[in-house]
């Protein structure tokens, strides 16, 4: 639009169901259904933006719960009435305001920074993505998702990862060994010697543990490892690392600028696994990933599982505008979930390709109908 004044007249808090096509489960949690909040922020003349979580108890230890109560009794109501004349006005605010924020409210902020920055970039005419720079790349390669556990269901997505034509591929491992070898042998067979295989074992071991499965594991090929040892244990995480087996990448461990201080300072991993809402939107995510590139620290575009098209859209702008991000996760959009709330859906294609978004805003357009159809709660800020 490009209107010179930027004001929040009030938000809506939505929690939604959606649906999944098939159930996902790891060392920590099984799910079949997305239960994430939504944030409607809402401006003068009309004009919407939305920004979305999908809290982890086990990552930040936020909940559904929580996140609604950060969200309507403490984050939101500051920022009804404030008014911003300009895109980099607004961003240095929620700069400054997110220094206040809590490891165990970044989820909930997330949602609130999404929906106005999404807000900010219809008004002023820019895309949200440019709080992180320019576009470098036009188009990112995703890597498929193996999170079953029945081997006669990982040989059925093994082959439609395949057919996809997927180039990478993560495979969720547990505590049981010989599952876990048996999982990757049908993984392997089925994609092939030339297709990157990393796994990813959820806080599932302990130090010794991690250390002997990733030696077992290693015949198959493997690129890394992602999150071997519980999300608090940082000395688990240096003694894997310091084996140098294969990458060890830290998620769990990693969603807070303090995290990623303390990774760095003792040596905890090589890869930093950034995923939007954990680390609390796209501002400290792309401070997160400009630590970790001085630091020599390797990134990748991580997802939550069951993230709707605003969250999607969101580590769309990350994997498109930051250099040298190792792999690429997200935008399973339609192949994952029944329901669709947006009006352009941006599911990856075939191979796993995605495009960048150009769009005012964060790019995507989020349906009202269709996002009242999920709603199972509705909360007014105003």
């Amino acid at each position: 639009m490009g209107a010179g004044i930027l004001e929040v007249v009030g938000f809506s808090i939505y929690t939604v169901e959606m649906p999944m096509r098939f159930s996902v489960s790891h060392s920590l949690a099984q799910r079949s259904v997305a239960r994430n909040i939504l944030v409607c922020a809402r401006g003068v003349g009309g004009v919407v933006g939305w920004g979305e979580s999908c809290p982890r108890a086990y990552v930040t230890g936020e909940t559904i719960g929580t996140v609604k109560s950060e969200l309507s009794n403490n984050i939101l109501p500051e920022m009804v009435g404030m008014r911003f004349s300009s895109f980099e006005d607004l961003t240095g605010y929620l700069r400054d305001y997110f220094l206040e924020i809590d490891r165990d409210q970044q989820a909930a902020f997330c949602a609130a920074e999404l929906a106005v920055l999404d807000l900010a970039g219809k008004t002023f005419g820019v895309s949200a993505g440019s709080v992180i720079g320019p576009i470098v790349k036009r188009k990112i390669r995703y890597s498929g998702v193996i999170a079953v556990k029945d081997p006669a269901k990982v040989r059925k997505y093994s082959w439609a990862m395949r057919l996809f034509r997927f180039r990478e591929v993560k495979v969720k491992v547990g505590p049981s060994l010989k599952a876990n070898l048996e999982k990757l042998g049908i993984v392997r067979r089925i994609m092939g010697p030339k297709v990157g295989i990393r796994v990813d074992a959820n806080c599932a071991w302990e130090s010794d543990e991690a250390i002997a499965q990733i030696k077992a594991m290693s015949k198959f090929g493997l690129c890394g490892v992602e999150q071997p040892v519980g999300g608090g244990d940082y000395e688990g995480m240096r003694r894997v690392t310091a084996e140098k087996l294969v990458p060890v990448i830290a998620d769990e461990s990693m969603c807070s600028m303090g995290d990623a201080e303390r990774l760095i300072a003792e040596k905890g991993c090589d890869v930093f696994n950034i995923r939007v809402c954990k680390c609390g939107g796209l501002i400290n995510s792309f401070d997160i990933y400009r630590k970790a590139v001085a630091a020599g620290i390797g990134c990748q575009l991580g997802c939550q599982v069951g993230e709707s098209v605003i969250l999607s859209a969101a580590g769309r702008h990350i994997g498109t505008r930051c250099e040298g991000l190792k792999w690429f996760e997200g935008s399973y959009g339609r192949l994952l979930l029944k329901r669709k709330i947006g009006r352009r859906g941006i599911t990856i294609r075939f191979g796993g390709w995605g495009r960048s978004l150009d769009g005012d805003g964060l790019g995507v357009e989020p349906v009202g109908r269709r996002i009242n159809e999920s709603k199972i709660d509705l909360v007014e800020i105003a």
